[in-house]
């Protein structure tokens, strides 16, 4: 029942202010702007997705926001009974003011993320280069938004497949 609901509610949005479609040469490409993942007064979790269903997978774009400066090394996703950890490709860590941003990808195809999108709001923690972890809940609030967004515009792409 919540999920119809939800799904009805975001209906009713124009969820084209959510993302980018582009016809590349390989095909179709879908951008996921971004979305708030986890925020606190100490860490910041952003990210954004970019879907080729042509090849089947989704490079999801993590900016990730620490008072102590953080270079993410490993990403280690937990959903309910799902566990997927995944190495990732950093592209960079700065500092902005008092806070250090470290901006990596992680790439999944999308029968991973699928068993990722639950009810349950997702866990993450992220290991650093020196054996540093941080773990983040995400909120039950900014997890329902991101899996209102992500099923409209995943049915999308398959009904465009």
């Amino acid at each position: 029942m919540v999920l119809l609901i939800s799904s009805v509610c975001l209906q009713g949005q124009n969820i084209q202010k959510y993302y980018v479609s582009k016809n590349v040469e390989s095909g179709m490409l879908y951008f996921i702007k971004p979305m708030k993942l986890f925020r606190s007064s100490k860490n910041a979790c952003y990210f954004d997705q970019t879907i080729r269903p042509h090849t089947d997978t989704v490079s999801i774009g993590v900016t990730f926001t620490n008072k102590q400066v953080f270079k993410v090394d490993s990403v280690v996703i937990i959903s309910q009974d799902t566990v997927v950890g995944k190495n990732v490709e950093h592209l960079f860590t700065e500092q902005v003011r008092n806070k250090w941003d470290c901006r990596f990808f992680i790439y999944l195809t999308r029968f991973e993320l699928g068993k990722l999108n639950t009810e349950k709001p997702l866990v993450l923690s992220f290991y650093g280069m020196d054996d540093s972890n941080f773990q983040i809940e995400v909120k039950p609030k900014d997890w329902k938004m991101v899996q209102e967004i992500n099923r409209a515009i995943y049915r999308q792409v398959e009904l465009n497949e």
